[in-house]
């Protein structure tokens, strides 16, 4: 459970971020209803339940391969960085296109319950944790996925359906 979760000082934060956008991300799918979930939604070609779809694998799972490589203290494929971000969410959605919203849902929490756990896992020392052919650190990276809030992006997506039935 992520309250008896430790965390080092410099990614406290990062943790709260992460953990309360997808908090806010699992609340919102959960107050849909059944009709937004294969509305068009802003993305080209994705509904609504593509956005999930994507949320709960997205990148194939980027963050969490290089957060258990760092756990496991082992040296970091770099060429898990070089992907085609487009092909991979366009692949990850189609082979989740048919499961239940339910179980995206669930897929959403459990990926998320593991950036917790891997960074619960996380030292002082990790900061500062770099490799030569990666352009920066462990905590430069980190704070640059705090910041783009990946989980925030795909919220204001759904809430924009959730506003439609307001109306």
């Amino acid at each position: 459970m992520t309250s008896d979760r430790t965390f080092a000082p410099w990614v406290k934060p990062i943790a709260t971020t992460l953990r309360e956008s997808r908090a806010q991300v699992i609340r919102a799918a959960r107050q849909m209803f059944p009709e937004h979930w294969r509305m068009p939604s802003l993305l080209p070609g994705w509904s609504y339940q593509d956005i999930l779809a994507h949320m709960g694998k997205g990148n194939d799972q980027l963050l969490q391969k290089i957060l258990r490589s760092v756990v496991a203290r082992e040296r970091l494929d770099a060429s898990i960085l070089n992907v085609d971000t487009n092909a991979a969410n366009a692949r990850g959605v189609e082979e989740r296109r048919g499961r239940s919203v339910e179980e995206l849902i669930a897929e959403l929490e459990e990926a998320g319950e593991e950036i917790q756990e891997l960074l619960s896992g996380l030292t002082e020392a990790d900061e500062e944790l770099g490799q030569n052919d990666l352009p920066m650190t462990l905590g430069e990276f980190l704070r640059q996925v705090q910041a783009e809030d990946h989980d925030r992006e795909h919220l204001a997506q759904m809430q924009q359906a959730l506003d439609s039935v307001m109306l």
